[in-house]
């Protein structure tokens, strides 16, 4: 595709096509511009709205955590040896009297009892000694088995971070029998005696402080991990697999569809969030699924708007055009248009009135046309041929010298017929009745000038006699053939008038003479038959009087072979343009 086609494609030449390109155009810029402009505003806002929401729950998160830490250190400050509780302990760890023994037993319970109950964060406890033949002692509920037999240093308790003496483990499972609860634990070695240490062991629950997430029972789509004082990751609770004691960093590719929050503990511990992308950007989600939904309504409403004002312009474009296209000389087909629109009837008004003013113009052209065919037959009519009344005369002279008065009537009776017919100054339209006896009249009168050796039969249907005919459209031609077709006696001219298909009359006069040739035939149609005989009007005159009174619905054809006759055929309309009033009562004599 060139230049070229590719401007005609943007900017089509057609209506229909512009007002599409234009339409859609100013529909989209404000669409993608609004789009651009308040999706950058929208996704820098929402994500800032979003980032400080998770780290506002994050640092939370980090300060029940750092609450329970101090918890732990103080619960456990409680059993120390320098007085109180721990004194107990350590007596009842020296003591070998039954009875003392019992009463000190029976005092710690009680007080680690109270402990419990006052601080109800604390998940488990118990008191762990070593070189002692029941190592654990004064724990709060019963323990899973592998705990009972363990030493301190089998026990499964990986370090977070150490604050003086006190280890904070990682997340693991509680120690508590029947229950696989995640939980924080603190152990504490407590010196007293001799040299001698007993540590104490407290646990907390870790979803008491930080919800566990994903949904279950915590924030959906929402994990955690926590990284250790060395950098390296201690628990997460997230649906994929990582690797423990590995950097954070190492992890990127596994967490790469998660969108991670970090925040630092006071001794270097680190506890990250990790929200789901799809959660993470749920709302951003929605405004564009929300945005697309409104751009596609946008450009219906735009597709819709198209078709509805071109539909609105279109159609009265059309009406137009077609009426233009049908546009006839009566212009009886313009009906008024309604648009419900003022410009497109205003001017299709304006079209209407001037179609109305060119089809009277086209009218008075016309009718100032056929009169002036109609002055150029009766200036034809006026040159009747002189030498024909001169022949006339003589034949009268002749006749009453010759034979009686009687033969002398009858010539005078008929040629006067034949004169008032020719000359009379009255209508131009006759019917096919009055043309017929007009042409017998002309016919005798020739045969008594040329003592009857004319041979003519003329015929014509009873459907159609009254039918109107123009005048001297039958004579011309049969005087043609009487001069031209006729040569000897034996020679015969025939004349037929009968219906043709449809609402037209078909004129046949046929001659058996010599024929014409082609140049013959033309130089009769141009009106050149050279002199002139019998009323002198010929084949010229019955064209015009065919293009006066029929146009283009008459059609006149000679057919005319050497030696085998000729053959002229008109064929004409039923009824005639512009059919006036004519004579019906032709004076006979």
């Amino acid at each position: 595709m060139n230049v070229r086609h590719l401007l005609h494609w943007l900017w089509p030449d057609t209506l229909k096509g512009r007002l599409s390109i234009l339409l859609i155009f100013v529909t989209i810029t404000p669409i993608v511009l609004i789009g651009f402009t308040s999706y950058f505003w929208f996704y820098q806002i929402q994500m800032e709205k979003i980032n400080a929401s998770y780290e506002t729950v994050l640092r939370g998160e980090r300060d029940a955590l750092e609450k329970a830490f101090d918890n732990l250190a103080s619960v456990s400050q409680l059993l120390a040896a320098d007085g109180g509780l721990g004194d107990d302990i350590a007596l009842y760890i020296q003591s070998e009297d039954p009875f003392e023994k019992t009463k000190y037993f029976h005092s710690i319970d009680r007080s680690l009892t109270n402990i419990i109950y006052s601080n109800p964060a604390i998940h488990a406890i118990f008191i762990y000694f070593e070189e002692h033949y029941k190592p654990i002692q004064f724990e709060n509920a019963p323990l899973k088995h592998r705990f009972m037999s363990a030493t301190i240093d089998d026990m499964p308790f990986v370090p977070l971070f150490r604050a003086n003496q006190l280890t904070y483990n990682s997340p693991h499972s509680t120690v508590r029998d029947n229950s696989e609860k995640t939980v924080l634990s603190l152990l504490r070695p407590i010196p007293y005696g001799n040299g001698q240490i007993y540590y104490v062991y407290l646990e907390t629950e870790w979803m008491y402080h930080v919800p566990l997430g994903g949904g279950d029972g915590g924030t959906a789509g929402v994990y955690h991990s926590l990284i250790g004082s060395d950098r390296v990751i201690r628990y997460s609770n997230l649906p994929i697999e990582l690797h423990e004691g590995v950097s954070l960093d190492d992890e990127r590719v596994a967490l790469s569809a998660f969108k991670s929050f970090a925040i630092a503990g006071k001794n270097g511990w680190e506890l990250v969030s990790h929200v789901k992308l799809s959660v993470y950007e749920k709302e951003v989600q929605q405004w564009r699924i929300l945005y697309v939904i409104m751009s596609c309504l946008s450009l219906v409403l735009t597709v819709g708007a198209v078709s509805y004002i071109w539909r609105m312009v279109y159609r009265p474009l059309q009406t137009m055009n077609k009426a233009m296209n049908r546009f006839s000389h009566d212009g009886n087909h313009l009906q008024k248009l309604h648009t419900r629109l003022t410009e497109f009837e205003v001017i299709y008004s304006s079209f209407r009135d001037m179609s109305r003013r060119i089809v009277e113009l086209i009218t008075e052209v016309e009718q100032k046309e056929k009169r002036k065919g109609e002055l150029e037959v009766e200036k034809l009519i006026a040159q009747i041929n002189p030498h024909f009344l001169h022949n006339t005369l003589n034949t009268i002279q002749w006749l009453a010298l010759e034979k009686g008065q009687r033969e002398i009537y009858d010539l005078v009776k008929v040629f006067t017929r034949v004169l008032q017919y020719n000359l009379g100054k009255r209508s131009m339209i006759v019917t096919i009745r009055e043309e017929l006896a007009a042409l017998n009249d002309y016919i005798e009168l020739q045969n008594i000038r040329y003592d009857h050796r004319f041979k003519v039969d003329s015929s014509v249907d009873s459907d159609i006699a009254e039918v109107p005919i123009p005048r001297f459209v039958l004579q011309p031609i049969v005087e043609n053939a009487l001069y031209h077709g006729v040569s000897g006696e034996q020679d015969r001219v025939v004349v037929h008038l009968k219906r043709s298909a449809g609402r037209y009359i078909q004129i046949t006069v046929a001659d058996s003479g010599q024929g014409m040739n082609p140049d013959t035939v033309a130089a009769l149609l141009r009106g050149e038959e050279g002199k002139s005989t019998g009323i002198g009007i010929g084949l010229n005159y019955v064209q015009k009087m065919l293009d006066v009174h029929y146009g283009d619905l008459a059609s006149m054809s000679i057919d005319s072979r050497i030696g085998e006759g000729t053959t002229v055929t008109i064929v004409i309309p039923d009824s005639v343009k512009g059919e006036g009033e004519h004579d019906q009562g032709v004076a006979r004599g």
